[in-house]
């Protein structure tokens, strides 16, 4: 269970002075899928970055099963994997060669990880290009090598921020697959992304963000489908529309 208790992050911009990115959002998150949607400059990021204990908050609280995300930073760190926008692999590596040095990070058994060296490979299909430098392979080809370093030490939080920019649209339903599959019990995947397909496809529970607040958190169903979901989610991010339930205070939270 993630927990985020009127937790306030702001930046100075030279331009725009002090921008509030995230505005006392208050919620609680159980396993599942959530896809967390919001334009540009929301907040989307800063609040993943938060979640991964890459910030701090102003103030509030980030919770992970019990865990302060200030006071215990690296034991929260040992339980979540966090793929950003600006994730770079190595290009001198291969997959496995990336696979072995970053399970040496984590303290698992060598019976443990040659399992889950082989879980990664089958999952995600990387056998073909298993143990070719990561410099000749393709955005989509690296984005699933990525998945697989995530998911390696098999965490209990998974923070996907936008996995399926810039792939085409064949790597863009490859990944989806796989993040599909990499629902488990007991596992929450923040998914924060602009397709409205993965929303609709994989998620059990939306969030929609705007400057830097919850406006709305549901079930896909409360906003529709197809056009329908597109259009209420477009309403939202206008500030048109009505969320679900109370504004930063969701349903679910305590």
């Amino acid at each position: 269970m993630l927990i985020l208790e009127r937790v306030h992050k702001s930046f100075y911009d030279p331009g725009r002075g002090e921008v509030r990115a995230v505005d006392g959002v208050d919620i609680c998150l159980d396993a599942g899928v959530v896809a967390l949607v919001g334009a540009n400059g929301a907040g989307k990021s800063t609040l993943l970055r938060l979640c991964a204990t890459l910030l701090r908050p102003d103030s509030g609280r980030v919770v992970l099963n019990g865990l302060d995300t200030r006071s215990h930073a690296a034991r929260v760190r040992a339980r979540l994997g966090y793929l950003s926008t600006t994730t770079r692999l190595y290009p001198r590596f291969t997959p496995l060669e990336l696979l072995r040095f970053v399970g040496g990070f984590f303290p698992l058994e060598p019976a443990q990880f040659d399992l889950r060296l082989k879980q990664m490979i089958e999952r995600f299909a990387l056998d073909e290009f298993l143990n070719q430098r990561m410099s000749g392979l393709s955005t989509g080809q690296l984005q699933r090598v990525n998945l697989a370093r995530t998911l390696l030490p098999d965490p209990e939080l998974l923070i996907l921020d936008e996995p399926t920019t810039g792939l085409d649209v064949l790597a863009a339903h490859q990944v989806s697959e796989a993040i599909r599959s990499s629902a488990r019990p007991g596992r929450l995947i923040i998914l924060a992304t602009h397709i409205m397909r993965d929303v609709e496809q994989l998620a059990d529970r939306v969030l929609v963000m705007r400057q830097g607040r919850l406006v709305h958190d549901g079930p896909p169903s409360s906003l529709g489908s197809g056009e329908r979901l597109h259009e209420s989610i477009h309403r939202l991010l206008v500030g048109s529309g009505s969320s679900a339930g109370p504004v930063d205070a969701p349903a679910g939270a305590p």
